[in-house]
């Protein structure tokens, strides 16, 4: 007897128009293979109508959850749920008359702004029809309650999609994508419409070198506003927002969209946004208040006019912007056809075969009317492919690269010579030189660029300091983004005086320097109790292979680092900042405390490779965080001995919502002093609240046995064990630990050389000594 589906699913697949009943139908002895003894529920139905492909996964999820109505808006089928934009729900669908693909946003609970919304959309919509800019929306409607908006459906890859299995685009990719993106924003500055999102989840690539931006319009539309009381998105759905949409809340416009483009083109080039930021808040801090640094550190291969365009784009100040998009892309000139070759070439380095030589092998093994002779044949030339694909390919790209590199070279000699002698070339422009074809572009070479937003390049020059004797200093005299260093291959130190080393310029580099403080008696540590040897007074800064030490022979401990952002509490009323510090390889002997965070925000503070010796906490907090403060801990390779704790954060007053604190650690090793926990929280009352939102993830770190994870000090001399299942600790272990000699012999004597605990790395927990400074006597 044949086995007859449900008839309540048959009604809804035949009114979403996803199956027929003889479709259905046909799919018992798929139903019967697929349940065997069990019964023929509905589900068992949908599944076997999905493995016939007949229902898309996703379709077939949503009618497993009851949700099958939801599939059908207006004229629309709902295919497949698509990831970008992050903004609204989009899919895939199909028009289930003419069969037509579209992408599809349901834009749900528009509440008081329906009817607007609805409005704008079909004006949008109006206007597409008679100007036809591509990748408009062509219809509008609603649909039980949701407000639906169509556009064609393009074949393709998102930019973003793109990069997360590839990389970063080659520079000659990026340029000929930027002037097919610019074509297609001009056309729409001509009609008088801003797209609203510019990112890399809106730039569509398709397998033949078309370039598009979807959905132009709707994000202005549904978000004419954006900031911090907007801040419901993925952090990625902010990469691209300029600074003085987050400050005045203005709706995309022209110098908007321009910052936009300079966003995603270094975005591109780079592979990973120009501002960083964790979470929502943090992205729209430094949207805000945050510097794009020069595409060229990190991409010096770029053709000079692009690079010009992008640190045009990326002003802060949107009248240092081009004035319109035309003109920039009169700038960066119209697309080419060896551009869209090299494009097309870059979007089919996927191509190569993707079925391992091992799968056909066992496909023909299988067969049993195989030939051996046919087979061996067969997997023979399947490897002589995969071996040789990567070589044949790599090949061709560098013949294309190098008939490039001869256009450019023969155009940088006409160049060279007009700026030889001066002259200028149309209104307002200046012929400049074109960087040549070595890795690295001269530190000069500027592109053609209008002279109503040339810039001059302020490049960064390192500050060496004397090796020969230490430096005694309370300031340098550094500029933002500066690098301060040891000559090549030596150590550089500084005495530090009571009053500190005050560092107030933004995100300077420390490398390879000591810093040493000089002997303090009793009472003159009475009169300040702020003694720090670097006083930091800035957003973020990094400190790479230094060491924070004192002479065991001071009567007063000392901080290493004491951080206080922003400088002028007053800013903090006005603004949300965020600050980020980073250390690596770095060493902490005989020091109080190691971070001392005076800050206000969110904070990031990334420690490597880096030996703690003795001393108080490594990192302190001088308050409860709030919602809007979150810390975020990075640990590796970090090993505290003796003293302790980790972290220590004082509670004056109780917060009834506080901020997440998450440590993420990998391979530590934390022992610290007998007594002492890994985590204290000081107060006069037990803030339970807290408690609940301390995380503690991470895999490989080790805690010796008996050392709490986490204790509570209050105005008494003792301290309150918390009980570690009430905490979220995720990849600590306890373990006995042995060192390879005495703490303050040299940092290869803190080395781990035994240990209990099974780790997934045969490699030892805490520091690897090599790069760490010496321990100064």
């Amino acid at each position: 007897m044949a086995e007859q589906p449900p008839a309540a699913l048959v009604a809804t697949l035949e009114r979403l128009g996803l199956a027929t009943a003889e479709q259905t139908a046909r799919m018992g002895r798929r139903v019967r293979r697929l349940a065997r003894d069990l019964p023929r529920f509905e589900s068992v139905w949908v599944d076997a109508l999905s493995q016939a492909r007949i229902l898309t996964p996703y379709q077939a999820a949503q009618l497993n959850a009851g949700r099958g109505p939801a599939l059908r808006v207006g004229p629309y089928v709902i295919l497949e749920r698509l990831a970008h934009p992050y903004y609204v729900a989009c899919y895939r669908a199909r028009n289930v008359d003419s069969q037509e693909m579209v992408r599809l946003a349901a834009i749900e609970n528009a509440g008081a702004r329906a009817d607007a919304i609805l409005g704008q959309l079909e004006s949008l919509a109006a206007r597409s029809k008679a100007d036809s800019p591509s990748g408009f929306i062509t219809d509008v409607g609603t649909e039980a309650g949701r407000i639906f908006a169509v556009a064609p459906w393009v074949e393709g890859r998102t930019a973003a999609q793109w990069m997360v299995h590839h990389g970063r685009f080659p520079a000659e990719v990026v340029l000929e994508i930027a002037r097919a993106m610019l074509a297609g924003l001009a056309d729409l500055e001509k009609v008088g419409l801003c797209h609203g999102d510019v990112s890399t989840s809106s730039l569509i690539l398709t397998d033949g070198g078309e370039v598009l931006l979807s959905l132009p319009g709707l994000r202005s539309i549904l978000r004419p506003e954006e900031g911090y009381a907007c801040a419901d998105l993925l952090p990625e759905a902010y990469d691209t927002l300029a600074p003085e949409r987050i400050a005045a809340g203005t709706p995309p416009q022209t110098a908007s969209e321009i910052y936009a483009c300079g966003c995603v083109w270094w975005h591109l080039l780079c592979g990973r946004p120009p501002l960083a930021g964790g979470d929502s808040l943090a992205k729209l801090r430094a949207a805000q208040n945050g510097e794009i640094c020069d595409v060229r550190r990190y991409a010096p291969d770029i053709p000079a006019e692009l690079a010009a365009a992008i640190s045009a784009c990326a002003e802060r100040e949107p009248s240092r912007r081009p004035e319109s998009l035309a003109r920039l892309a009169a700038l960066l000139g119209p697309s080419t056809r060896s551009g869209k070759e090299a494009l097309a070439d870059c979007l089919a380095r996927a191509g190569r075969p993707t079925v391992p030589w091992t799968t056909t092998l066992r496909s023909v093994k299988k067969s049993n009317r195989t030939p051996f002779w046919l087979a061996g044949s067969v997997c023979f030339l399947a490897a002589t492919v995969a071996i040789l694909w990567p070589v044949w390919h790599a090949h061709l790209l560098a013949g294309r690269a190098t008939t490039s590199a001869s256009a450019a070279v023969s155009q940088s000699g006409h160049n060279n010579v007009a700026l030889g002698e001066g002259r200028q070339c149309g209104v307002g422009q200046a012929i400049a030189t074109v960087p040549s074809t070595s890795e690295q572009p001269p530190a000069d070479a500027v592109a053609v660029v209008p002279a109503g937003y040339q810039q001059v390049e302020t490049r960064s020059v390192d500050l060496v300091l004397a090796a020969d004797k230490p430096l005694a200093a309370t300031s340098l005299d550094v500029r933002p983004g500066q690098r301060v260093r040891g000559p090549s291959g030596r150590r550089a130190v500084i005495f530090v005086p009571q009053a500190g080393l005050v560092v107030d310029k933004e995100n300077i580099r420390f490398e390879n320097v000591d810093f040493l403080w000089h002997r303090i008696g009793a009472a003159a540590a009475a009169k300040n109790t702020n003694l720090a040897m670097v006083q930091l007074r800035a957003s973020g800064a990094e400190f790479h292979g230094c060491s924070f030490q004192a002479d065991e022979t001071s009567s007063a401990p000392v901080t290493a680092i004491r951080w206080v952002h922003p400088a002028r509490a007053k800013e903090a009323d006005t603004s949300l900042p965020c600050g980020r510090l980073r250390m690596a390889d770095c060493l902490f002997h005989h020091i109080g405390v190691g971070l001392d965070c005076h800050t206000v925000g969110a904070l990031a503070i990334e420690v490597k490779n880096t030996l703690r010796l003795g001393g108080g906490p490594l990192v302190r907090l001088d308050h409860c965080p709030q919602a809007d403060e979150p810390v975020s801990i990075v640990l590796e390779q970090v090993t505290l001995r003796g003293g302790g704790p980790l972290l220590e954060c004082l509670v004056p007053r109780l917060v009834e919502q506080p901020g997440e604190i998450s440590v993420l650690s990998t391979a530590c090793a934390f022992v610290p002093e007998p007594g002492m926990p890994l985590v204290r929280v000081m107060g006069a009352e037990m803030p339970l609240q807290l408690l609940g939102t301390v995380r503690w993830t991470g895999q490989g770190s080790l805690l010796a046995p008996q050392v709490p994870v986490l204790a509570w000090r209050g105005s008494g001399d003792g301290e309150k064990i918390v009980d570690e299942s009430s905490l979220s600790i995720a990849g600590l272990v306890r373990s006995a630990v042995g060192f390879a000699g005495q703490p303050s012999a040299d940092p290869a004597a803190s080395r781990l050389i035994r240990w209990q605990a099974p780790l997934q790395s045969a490699d030892p927990p805490g520091i690897d000594p090599a790069p760490l400074p010496p321990i100064l006597r």
